[in-house]
């Protein structure tokens, strides 16, 4: 597979995860007594701040940027969320070992002393395969490789990806009552002051 098929594949892939997020944050409002829906349509680089010194502030994530590049390409949110990149990380290298390290190193979320969902925890946890040695460094060559070669991890997409967003509010129900049908709101739109704010 070309760099692009697989990096597709991956954007995809995560695309169809934030959008059952997405899902999942507006039947939990739902089930809260909130209001709140799901969009997209807001240009990413823009609510991330990547013009920030046009006056719109976004967010605040931090971009590298790149002549080549149509987009500056956001990175992370300092001390917040920050990707397994440059600049947090020296180099794809050491970001590939703090992923493993994540994943299989103590605490980590295959670590079997970590608890899970499982009923014998431990056991399955001990019994996921660990990245070999091999792999880890095959790893970190290819995403230095990709780096060095793009200016970036991912080469083609952007580090982080955001298209689609949960919005949470608390709703005026004398709007509601004034301009719509009962339908409008659920019991929990109406007890939710009182059970959440009392």
């Amino acid at each position: 597979m070309s760099i692009a098929d697989i990096e597709q594949y991956v954007l995809a892939t995560g695309a169809i995860e934030l959008g059952l997020i997405c899902q999942n944050i507006v039947l939990t409002l739902q089930a809260m007594g909130l209001g709140g829906w799901m969009y997209t349509g807001i240009n990413p680089p823009s609510l991330l701040g990547a013009y920030a010194a046009d006056g719109i502030t976004g967010l605040g994530f931090r971009f590298t940027r790149d002549p080549a590049w149509t987009m500056p390409n956001p990175v992370g949110l300092d001390g917040v969320f920050e990707g397994y990149c440059p600049p947090y990380y020296p180099d794809m290298r050491s970001a590939v070992a703090r992923f493993n390290e994540l994943k299989f190193g103590p605490d980590g979320a295959y670590d079997p002393a970590r608890p899970g969902p499982f009923r014998e925890n431990a056991r399955i946890k001990a019994h996921i395969e660990r990245y070999s040695p091999e792999f880890i460094d095959m790893l970190g060559v290819v995403a230095q490789y990709l780096h060095d070669t793009f200016g970036k991890f991912p080469a083609t997409i952007p580090s982080i990806y955001v298209r689609m967003y949960a919005q949470a509010q608390h709703i005026d129900l004398d709007y509601y009552d004034a301009f719509y049908g009962p339908e409008a709101t659920l019991e929990t739109h109406r007890q939710h002051l009182a059970r959440w704010h009392a």
